[in-house]
């Protein structure tokens, strides 16, 4: 039996950016929710989940943020350096 060479390529590693709410960054940060979702709400790499209205009722939208970005804009907002 011949045995054949493979060649593995090591990839980079995946970084995961966990995602938190709206809800989360303000009682982490002092400040409302509502301004926690004005300053993220038009954000690439932000996620909008929404659920199907019902009865013509308006559609909500729920934020998650990544906790990166969050952390950058909330340094520019202060314009203090974050860590």
């Amino acid at each position: 039996m011949q045995t054949r060479s493979t060649n593995i390529r090591l990839s980079e590693p995946i970084i995961l950016d966990p995602h938190f709410s709206p809800q989360f960054y303000s009682e982490l940060w002092g400040i409302s929710a509502q301004t926690v979702v004005r300053w993220f709400q038009d954000m690439p790499g932000v996620l909008q989940l929404s659920k199907p209205s019902k009865n013509g009722r308006r559609t909500r939208i729920e934020l998650r943020i990544p906790f990166s970005l969050a952390m950058r804009v909330y340094g520019e907002h202060t314009r203090g350096e974050v860590e």
